[in-house]
């Protein structure tokens, strides 16, 4: 694996990290805004 492809792969980690974090974070802001 060139170091090329291990930068790459770790934007790629990054950005599913975030998307899933913005969705997690969206989640609980739901749950409490439902729960009023």
């Amino acid at each position: 694996m060139t170091p090329e492809q291990k930068k790459n792969n770790r934007r790629m980690g990054l950005t599913l990290a975030s998307i899933a974090l913005l969705f997690f974070i969206g989640f609980i802001v739901r749950m409490v805004y439902m729960g009023r």
